[in-house]
């Protein structure tokens, strides 16, 4: 059957970048200082129009917020789903 395959995609895990793109962006809301290995990401954040750096001050633009949304509701789906699979005695392969 052709549609067999269809919804077997493995779904994992928000990944390290994610969570150092989200980290990012949530100091930078809260104005907070980045670590210094963030400049990278940074200057890829105010290329991407996600960050918005006038006056050398550092604002999230509305694409940024809404970035942000979105990876802290990926983060909340992921710890129900790991909570539901832990429920049903699933282990949860973690990364090294």
């Amino acid at each position: 059957m052709a549609d067999q395959g269809r919804y077997s995609m493995s779904v994992g895990d928000m990944g390290q970048q994610e969570l150092d793109l989200l980290e990012c962006l949530v100091r930078i809301d809260r104005g907070q200082a980045l670590d210094p290995r963030a400049d990278d990401m940074l200057m890829r954040l105010i290329d991407a129009g996600l960050v918005d750096s006038a006056d050398g001050v550092l604002a999230l633009t509305l694409a940024g917020i809404e970035r942000c949304q979105s990876l802290m509701h990926r983060m909340a789906g992921d710890m129900e789903a790991a909570k539901v699979l832990a429920a049903r005695g699933i282990a949860i392969a973690s990364e090294a």
